[in-house]
């Protein structure tokens, strides 16, 4: 994104800033959950102790109380959010340790990654190539959707020790406020930079957007454009024989690939629309009074999502000690294309909240157009093939009930390239009254049929070319937990039996599975919380039965301790550190040439603490952090791969503050 492009969205938000707030704020009925919070009584944090301006509150005349919500099932559901404000854990700020107890990626941010826990390896993205890269980028359903009644505001900015060499920077800018009582909007811009330590590993993601909500009693729209855009500089990782500690600096090490980059774009527009038919019922509220509540009994839902991506991978001299070259040994230039066009159409009948045995039905149907784009053997750019899928489904759920949460949702395609594929999911959510104690219980499995994706079957490229005809993939998984709020504990449960998996082998080519596969894994995470003191102890095990296919590490853990005070009555301080740690296995290594991870046994990771440092500080409605990130390096034996090939950075310091404006 250039400057003009940046200045630009920055007028937009200050023009925002100009409109006149809305005076009130409305709620959803029923059908629809939401998170609502008061900032004005909390001023942005669940911390108790912050001092009010009294002389503000005193002219103030509108209270800042925002809803967030996300929306699910082809529109049919909205789901309770919550705005990121808190001061805990406030420095872990890489997307990929935000969703991942050690995760595998190309060591500094924007890199290629990979998730540690096997039961976290669901993509959001439809792109094969996309999939390594979702963490920084926004999808439709990422968008947290708003009703305020004071405009928002959130500025946050972090940077590394240097500006000028090592450098890091993120710079992140979101507005949301109502034009109206029903309608809302917000704009967003994500900007990260990262040079990296080592050759050739700058990794750059810019994400613009916005979305609009319309909410009414009989009508309710969300609608989002989005464009994000990743740039890397690809080193192929460090060349075979080099020990991290054998040099002072970084730049000295050799890596594999000095010319070469990629790049993906992503541009989605969505737009979902319901209009629903109900009646009005009369509602006692909190304070005694009267109201007519619309109830809706019927939602009609359309659905219509636009998604256009490329990835471009370009190498002016290719190392052909590290890839081998198709057409052309001197230079690389690949492009992938791959277009979709979703239109679906729900019909639901919404469950009544006054009774006790009822439950809301949905059925529904859609189709995708889909056009994918690659190079020939000719090196032209060839419409390799135009697909289309048509889908059928229905579910039946309990969304609102206390007693308990549940939902059976089937789809199964009929028509197109996916034909014969189907999708069962179940889930029950039980809370449990134990005592004074307030424990839940959530079960919920899987019975699918896979149609293997489109570039798994053909891709066409100057260094892998592949033409496969796989069978349909088999899962049954099934997830269990069960959440203590009084002790602050959770236990979980994974089981997954899989035949016909898919993976890439050792060349880097997608390989299918001739035996079942089974994977098991378990996890405990528990919080000790004081006055003064707040632990977080994580820890994860997993088992597989094929390691012909699939690499696991035995145990993986995660440990944050933070101890807590209040400084002249204002100032809310975090001192800690964090340790990630897994025991040493054969992780997947990373192919630059197509962005994904593959099956590799020739060198170990892990059996390293990472061990970071940190500092979180809070004054009203700002937050900053302070940290120096991998401070073992150089104390310990030097193992600290983040990937095969590929180190974590070294140690080095940040710093990041962030703003939240509530008027």
């Amino acid at each position: 994104m250039n400057g003009k492009q940046i200045l630009l969205f920055l007028l937009l938000v200050v023009a925002a800033h100009q409109l006149r707030a809305q005076q009130g704020v409305e709620t959803f009925g029923t059908g629809g959950n939401y998170s609502t919070r008061n900032f004005d009584s909390e001023e942005g944090d669940d911390q108790e102790g912050d001092e009010h301006d009294h002389d503000q509150e005193e002219t103030k005349k509108v209270p800042s109380i925002i809803s967030v919500w996300k929306v699910a099932n082809y529109g049919a559901n909205y789901e309770p959010a919550k705005l990121d404000t808190a001061l805990d854990f406030y420095h872990v700020y890489n997307p990929v340790l935000k969703r991942d107890l050690r995760p595998i990626f190309t060591g500094n941010m924007g890199g290629a990654y990979l998730s540690g826990d096997f039961f976290n390896r669901s993509y959001k993205s439809d792109f094969y190539f996309y999939r390594s890269y979702e963490p920084y980028v926004k999808f439709a359903g990422d968008i947290k959707f708003m009703n305020t009644t004071t405009p928002y505001t959130l500025l946050d900015y972090t940077q590394s020790e240097n500006r000028n060499t090592r450098n890091e920077t993120r710079f992140n800018v979101f507005h949301s406020q109502n034009a109206t009582p029903k309608f809302n909007f917000q704009l967003f811009y994500d900007q990260d930079k990262s040079t990296g330590h080592y050759q050739m590993q700058e990794n750059k993601v810019h994400d613009i957007g916005m979305a609009t909500t319309y909410k009414s009693d009989k009508f309710n729209s969300h609608g989002a454009i989005i464009f994000n855009r990743l740039k890397s500089e690809e080193n192929g990782g460090l060349q075979s024989g080099q020990n991290l500690n054998d040099y002072k600096e970084t730049e000295t090490f050799l890596v594999n690939l000095t010319t070469a980059n990629s790049e993906i774009r992503n541009n989605t527009i969505s737009l979902i629309n319901e209009y629903r038919l109900g009646k009005y019922e009369e509602q006692e509220d909190s304070l005694g009074n009267i109201n007519d509540v619309f109830r809706p009994i019927t939602g009609f839902i359309h659905e219509f999502e636009y998604s256009s991506n490329r990835r471009i991978f370009v190498d002016t001299s290719p190392n052909l000690d590290y890839y081998p070259a198709f057409r052309d040994s001197s230079a690389t230039n690949d492009t992938v294309f791959y277009n979709r066009l979703t239109n679906t159409f729900q019909l639901k009948f919404y469950e009544s909240p006054n009774r006790k045995y009822t439950f809301s039905k949905r059925v529904f149907i859609g189709n995708d157009l889909i056009t994918t784009k690659m190079m020939d053997m000719d090196s032209t750019y060839l419409v390799k093939d135009k697909l289309n899928n048509t889908f059928v489904g229905g579910a039946i759920s309990r969304d609102e009930g206390k007693f308990w949460r549940w939902n059976i949702q089937g789809k199964f395609y009929t028509i197109g390239y996916r034909s014969g594929q189907t999708e069962l999911n179940a889930f029950i959510y039980k809370p449990l009254r134990i005592g004074k104690d307030t424990t839940s219980l959530y079960v919920s499995g899987e019975l699918n049929t896979i149609v293997p994706d489109y570039f798994q079957q053909n891709y066409y490229s100057n260094h892998y070319n592949w033409t496969n005809r796989f069978d349909n993939i088999n899962e049954m998984i099934i997830k269990s937990r069960i959440t203590s709020e009084r002790y602050k504990l959770t236990l979980g449960f994974n089981y997954a039996l899989i035949g016909n998996y898919i993976f890439n082998n050792q060349e880097a080519l997608p390989q299918q599975g001739g035996s079942e596969m089974l994977v098991l894994s378990a996890y405990l995470n528990k919080d000790f919380e004081s006055e003064h003191w707040l632990i977080r102890a994580q820890a994860l095990w997993q088992t597989a039965n094929q390691e012909q296919y699939l690499h696991l590490p035995d145990l993986t853990g995660y440990l944050s301790v933070n101890f807590k005070l209040l400084v002249s009555k204002v100032l809310h301080t975090d001192l800690g550190f964090d340790v990630r740690y897994t025991t040493a296995y054969y992780a997947d290594a990373f192919d630059p040439a197509t962005g994904r991870y593959y099956w590799q046994n020739q060198q170990k990771i892990g059996n390293f603490p990472i061990v970071d440092l940190h500092a979180n500080l809070k004054l009203k409605r700002t937050r900053a952090f302070f940290q120096l990130l991998n401070a073992a390096t150089g104390m310990l034996d030097g193992n600290y791969w983040a990937a095969p090939d590929y180190p974590f950075y070294r140690r080095t310091f940040r710093l990041g503050i962030a703003w939240s404006f509530y008027d």
